[in-house]
């Protein structure tokens, strides 16, 4: 299945000796199934901090912390079920 997913993202830039909190809600699609298997992927964390334009060595623990919605788009008939086991 593809989904379309509204999520929280949270991340800490260092300022100073000091590190301040930030948090942006997000709108995309994705076959991930749940919040850990987002986290888990290098490759999404990586695409989530480039659509962000958070690319710096001042970004910090850059994670999605919740989901606020999740509606099914449709079937994938590139990918099988199969072939996605995380």
């Amino acid at each position: 299945m593809i989904y379309f997913v509204k999520i929280k993202i949270a991340y800490k830039i260092k300022r100073g000796n000091g590190y301040v909190n930030h948090y942006r809600t997000m709108e995309l699609p994705t076959r991930m199934k749940s919040i850990e298997d987002m986290n888990s992927s290098p490759e999404m964390i990586l695409n989530l901090m480039a659509s962000l334009k958070l690319t710096g060595k001042k970004v910090f623990d850059f994670h999605v912390s919740d989901e606020l919605s999740r509606q099914p788009l449709s079937k994938s008939f590139a990918h099988k079920e199969t072939d996605y086991k995380k």
